[in-house]
């Protein structure tokens, strides 16, 4: 701790080159636009690429091949590639709760019963959130197994917000609907009347709360010195921006940093806010710190076994024992502990100036 500490400190008191951090995401989150506009990264001596992933299949092969230091990405792969695959995949910390996380449609179609018979178009069928998708669609009425509807593979949410709003694929295919989150619900929202996706959902209608992204790592990072060392910057960074998401004193700073940095009107980026600073479903852990939701990850969990997602799992799998966090398991917070006490020896408020900050 007293060298991520030292380093930090020196190489923003000097000025010296920032270490490269190599960092894969779906969606650029409220809290990596804070840390990214209002200089949380720089602060922590970082300079964060920020890669867009296409789809949780490249994602997790980037993050096990050593491409990405670390990745934030749906609960359901981490529990998908450990316990179905046996990769050594570990989930450091919870950053969200699904913000704004919707069944939404194309224009036309108003109700979920329109939907039987058609594609609804999703990253994987078998990881993400697709047996959230079931669960939604089975609350009314439709099932999967059933064949009222079925998957088809597009890629990651701003792959699939793209191909609702123009209705089509690139190679024509009619799509009908997608489960979307931040901040495509609200971009979408926002469009002129007759363009806007419908909601015909909200996931946290069915099931709450739920643990959706998390920080991810491979195993071996955790070990390694170096990687480890990025790892806890970032995971500094990030804590420190998303105490300052979270503090309703700093929403003008808050507002102002999603609006750079996803290039929104400043209405739509306050509507934005409020999605990620919901209780219930925005970027919020349990005290705060990036815990996980034990209550978030049993219930991702359930719903993945409902639908025949741990088909191979022996029948004395002690589940509370695989979810229970610890070193070397599914959930271990020892870069996250090493974070959050880095950041607190080393706070850092953020260069905004507006309001009161």
């Amino acid at each position: 701790m007293k060298i991520w500490t030292l380093h930090m400190a020196v190489a923003v008191a000097c000025g010296q080159a920032l270490d490269t951090i190599q960092y894969g995401a779906f969606l650029q989150t409220a809290t990596y636009s804070v840390a990214n506009q209002l200089g949380y990264f720089v602060a922590n001596g970082l300079n964060v690429v920020y890669n867009q992933v296409p789809n949780s299949t490249a994602a997790f092969q980037s993050i096990l091949s050593g491409q990405y230091d670390i990745l934030t990405a749906t609960v359901d792969n981490a529990l998908n590639y450990r316990f179905n695959q046996a990769q050594n995949v570990t989930v450091l910390g919870q950053l969200d709760q699904g913000p704004d996380l919707v069944l939404a449609s194309v224009p036309n179609i108003t109700d979920i019963s329109q939907l039987k018979g058609k594609p609804i178009i999703v990253d994987s069928p078998s990881s993400g959130y697709a047996y959230l998708l079931q669960n939604s669609l089975a609350a009314n009425g439709l099932f999967l197994n059933a064949s009222d509807y079925y998957f088809m593979t597009v890629g990651g949410t701003a792959a699939r917000y793209s191909a609702l709003v123009n209705g089509v694929l690139p190679n024509g295919t009619v799509v009908y609907a997608t489960i979307l989150t931040y901040p495509f619900t609200v971009e979408g929202e926002a469009l002129p009347q007759g363009s806007a996706p419908n909601i015909l959902a909200r996931i946290s209608d069915t099931v709450a709360p739920i643990t959706s992204s998390a920080f991810t790592v491979g195993e071996a990072n955790i070990e390694d010195p170096s990687e480890s060392s990025l790892v806890v910057r970032f995971l500094a960074a990030m804590y420190g921006a998303n105490q300052f998401l979270q503090n309703s004193a700093n929403s003008a700073c808050s507002i102002g940093a999603i609006e750079a940095q996803l290039g929104l009107s400043q209405d739509v980026a306050t509507t934005e806010y409020a999605s990620v600073v919901n209780s219930l479903t925005g970027e919020i852990s349990p005290g705060g710190n990036f815990t996980v939701s034990q209550e978030g990850i049993m219930n991702d969990f359930a719903i993945r076994q409902k639908f025949g997602g741990f088909a191979s799992l022996p029948a004395n799998f002690d589940v509370d024992e695989a979810l229970a966090p610890g070193p070397g398991k599914l959930i271990d917070y020892t870069l996250r502990d090493a974070a959050v006490a880095l950041f607190l020896q080393n706070p850092y408020y953020s260069n905004c100036t507006l309001g009161d900050n």
